[in-house]
């Protein structure tokens, strides 16, 4: 809700300000990414190199089910009386040793996927990153040409992006805000501290603990 009062103000602020032949504008940020060609681009080669990260950790997974399917003969073989102690005894030295690959297989297919899967992500942040740096990039330019005073992303997206895309500098009141503001503290005031400063401290004088 204060959101929307804060962007409430900041547009009727901008609207006075900028005059009828000035403009404010929306676009859908999240709709331009999604519908850029270097966005569709961006995703068939992500496609592409999960369906190798795929086939890779099929032939791991091929090579562990030929290894696990040793193991259940070894087992049956460690355990079946027709064959002597002596042989029953290699079976059970081999189903053992057969035992300790497969976890090792099993391990490694895990660890494969997941630092697989991390840099995958990490590659489709940076590109996702470029792409939208490129949009925001072309509506600033765009905005400079058109002579607009804002843009505003209308999209879902706006909680992570930022509300406003670009803003005139003529109605940036930035540094006015920080004049005002610094101008009250206290050494240019006239010294001391001012109560504001004391509600920042977190106590005043009369809440000050007495000193023993």
């Amino acid at each position: 809700m204060k959101k929307h009062l804060l962007i409430a103000f900041v547009l009727l602020f901008l609207a006075s300000a900028a005059g009828a032949a000035e403009r404010i504008v929306f676009v859908d940020l999240e709709r331009v990414f999604n519908e850029f060609y270097k966005t569709q681009l961006a995703k068939s080669k992500v496609q592409v190199q999960q369906a190798d990260i795929e086939a890779e950790r099929q032939l791991m997974v091929d090579e562990m089910t030929i290894v696990n399917d040793e193991v259940d003969v070894l087992r049956k073989e460690a355990r079946d009386v027709t064959f002597s102690q002596e042989i029953r005894d290699e079976k059970r030295i081999l189903y053992e040793e057969r035992v300790l690959e497969l976890r090792d297989k099993r391990k490694e297919i895990g660890e494969f996927s997941e630092r697989r899967q991390q840099q995958l992500q990490m590659q489709v942040s940076r590109m996702s990153q470029t792409v939208m740096d490129e949009i925001r990039g072309a509506i600033v330019e765009y905005a400079k040409q058109e002579g607009l005073q804002a843009v505003i992303d209308s999209s879902t997206r706006r909680a992570a992006v930022g509300v406003f895309i670009y803003i005139h500098p003529d109605v940036d009141v930035t540094d006015a805000m920080l004049t005002m503001l610094n101008s009250r503290r206290p050494d240019i005031v006239g010294g001391g501290e001012s109560p504001d400063a004391e509600k920042v401290n977190g106590t005043t004088e009369e809440e000050a603990p007495e000193k023993e």
